[in-house]
């Protein structure tokens, strides 16, 4: 016999009302139980007892809405906590499909919450800095990649506020970024010398100067929207409408979105999110990043898919996965995959 089941021995006066009240259950659950764990001959279909000698019931009885609890306990908390993130996480980039050749990128993230002087802000700091890169398991040595890395090295760590719902919201003291630029400035003009590497400072300084479009630069990126999800994403239980960028500094789309929870390992969580876009631009507009007066083209096909694994006890995000796919004429146009996996 189930380990999880006792034979109850029916007593004069019992009811499945009186029986289920006992041990938490309703009458119909009671017997939807016992006829979910026996054999046909035995089953009830009434709800009365009348010549039944002996029911099946748990002995540990958990109802749904107990279950629902329980389940929920082991999902992250509905607002940021610092506890969600490790110090440290490694990252895994990849770009494929019919317009480039396979590209791999591989780099660290840290993620440092600075402590409050003020308990009463209402978001949190956190201090970002991306480092270590290799570009298909080789260090980039290109110009461009060689000269784009100092410059983020130049103003890292970059301060973001998280607001309690999660996403970034905007810069912690913008100008801060412009200042560690031009205090190093010097130091990069010194080692890249040529009109190409003084064209590329020249614009990076005055990018830093662009607030808003510096702060889209960063959370158009998947990464950003991987590392800083919505909190309430770990608890939704109907479809609904999510904001994505699918390109950096591109199109802000929406998407038709749906979540389901896996709760089956002893530790883990998995939590998987897909959206699909339900706005109304084409591919060539959102890869140009800005509509069109006609259109002319066919829609985009495109979906997101995030998927984070946390752990049930500490609510840390352990790992998450994030995939942004194009489709043309149903085959893969562009697909960039990013994973982020917690370093020790």
């Amino acid at each position: 016999m189930d380990d999880n089941i006792l034979l109850y021995d029916i007593q004069s006066g019992d009811t499945l009302e009186k029986i289920g009240g006992k041990i938490g259950m309703t009458s119909d659950e009671l017997k939807d139980f016992h006829n979910s764990h026996c054999d046909k001959m035995n089953r009830l279909w009434f709800n009365n007892l009348a010549g039944v000698r002996q029911i099946i019931i748990p002995k540990q009885y958990k109802s749904p809405s107990q279950l629902k609890t329980e389940l929920e306990r082991e999902l992250p908390p509905s607002s940021i906590t610092r506890d969600f993130y490790a110090d440290t996480y490694l990252v895994k980039e990849s770009f494929s499909g019919i317009i480039q050749n396979n590209l791999e990128i591989e780099y660290k993230v840290d993620v440092k919450f600075r402590d409050k002087k003020d308990n009463n802000f209402p978001f949190e700091i956190a201090d970002i800095r991306t480092y270590d890169f290799l570009k298909n398991d080789s260090t980039p040595d290109d110009k461009m990649s060689s000269i784009a890395l100092a410059c983020m090295e130049s103003i890292s760590p970059i301060s973001f506020t998280i607001p309690v719902q999660g996403r970034i919201s905007g810069f912690f003291e913008f100008e801060t970024l412009q200042q560690k630029f031009e205090g190093k400035r010097q130091d990069l003009e010194d080692f890249f010398i040529g009109d190409v590497y003084k064209t590329y400072l020249k614009r990076f300084s005055e990018n830093l100067k662009k607030k808003d479009y510096a702060l889209k630069l960063f959370t158009s990126s998947l990464l950003y929207q991987l590392l800083f999800p919505k909190m309430e994403w770990f608890h939704k239980t109907y479809n609904w409408t999510e904001q994505f960028y699918f390109l950096p500094n591109s199109i802000f789309l929406k998407c038709s979105m749906s979540a389901n929870y896996n709760h089956e390992g002893t530790e883990i969580v998995e939590t998987k999110l897909n959206g699909t876009i339900k706005d109304m631009f084409s591919l060539q507009e959102i890869l140009r990043g800005q509509s069109f007066d006609n259109q002319n083209e066919e829609l985009a096909d495109g979906e997101i898919d995030l998927l984070y694994r946390t752990d049930k006890k500490t609510k840390r995000m352990l790992e998450a996965e994030a995939s942004v796919t194009f489709r043309k004429d149903q085959e893969i146009f562009r697909k960039q995959t990013l994973k982020l996996t917690q370093n020790g």
